[in-house]
């Protein structure tokens, strides 16, 4: 099957602009601090870290980026801070709001990519992947967790084992659907960091299923069961003692769109405007679009 290379690279954080879409409701009788956080090559975590900040999504480090944070303290109305000779933050002060950020308290993102070079194919659809950023280096390190877990089993995971079995099960729903969809569509790989996408030459959404399961024991595997059952066979496990596991450590599963309809999606100037909902990857979006 035929392979080609994902070429677009970010030069400068410039070239990848984001714009979380949320609405946290203002309360003057609240008792967190809500902030604008706007940064330049750097990450989110490592900001509010600093200054004890809530946030609702992580941003890219190598991007200008516009989010949303809450703070228990007020920090001023406005701050801004210069890192280095490529990284500063401003926070902006915003209201004060009941409750602080949490995780996924967002509706999605709006972005500005700089595709200067590249002609830009009509996206109405796309799958939706975990990309590079979630799975690549990350993947092989969680199927090894995962044998040493099925050999002796512990209830207690540290943050970097949930990360790396995250990503394990991330690269599980990428190989599962791509079964799938292989067995109806003609396509191509689009190669990146030695992970392959498999990308629809053609594909009507009609004949898809909406959502695609990840790995877990309380929900259903329904049409994905099959696809499942082949993917961890080459990997070395059965889907019962996978599934028999995520119960031990109370790994409930979910549900994650299976394709995303782009919104707003134009082409200004040598920069492609788009809007996805949350947990959906913007560079993924690139990889039908620009190969």
């Amino acid at each position: 099957m035929r392979e080609v290379e994902f070429k677009w690279k970010r030069e400068n954080p410039e070239d990848f602009i984001v714009k979380e879409i949320s609405e946290i409701p203002l309360d003057p009788s609240g008792g967190h601090y809500l902030y604008l956080l706007a940064k330049r090559n750097l990450t989110t975590k490592e900001i509010c870290k600093k200054y004890n900040l809530s946030y609702a999504g992580m941003k890219d480090k190598v991007a200008l980026t516009f989010q949303k944070v809450s703070s228990e303290k007020f920090l001023g109305e406005f701050l801004k801070e210069n890192v280095d000779s490529e990284g500063w933050f401003i926070l902006k002060f915003l209201g004060k709001t009941k409750r602080k950020l949490k995780i996924g308290q967002l509706k999605g993102n709006r972005f500005a990519v700089n595709v200067s070079g590249f002609e830009v194919k009509e996206v109405p659809a796309f799958m939706n992947y975990y990309d590079v950023q979630r799975i690549a280096g990350n993947w092989k390190r969680g199927r090894e967790l995962l044998l040493k877990l099925l050999e002796k089993p512990k209830k207690r995971l540290s943050w970097t084992q949930n990360f790396l079995l995250d990503s394990y099960l991330s690269y599980l729903w990428n190989r599962s659907l791509e079964l799938f969809l292989k067995e109806k569509f003609s396509g191509y790989y689009v190669v990146e960091r030695e992970e392959r996408f498999f990308i629809p030459q053609k594909f009507d959404v009609g004949e898809l299923p909406k959502f695609w399961t990840i790995l877990g024991y309380k929900r259903k595997l329904l049409e994905s069961e099959e696809f499942y059952r082949e993917v961890l066979k080459e990997e070395g496990f059965t889907l019962e003692e996978v599934v028999e596991l995520l119960k031990f450590l109370r790994i409930k599963g979910d549900y994650r769109m299976a394709y995303v309809v782009p919104r707003e999606i134009r082409k200004i100037g040598r920069y492609l405007l788009f809007s996805l909902p949350k947990g959906s990857f913007a560079t993924m979006l690139l990889k039908h679009a620009l190969t």
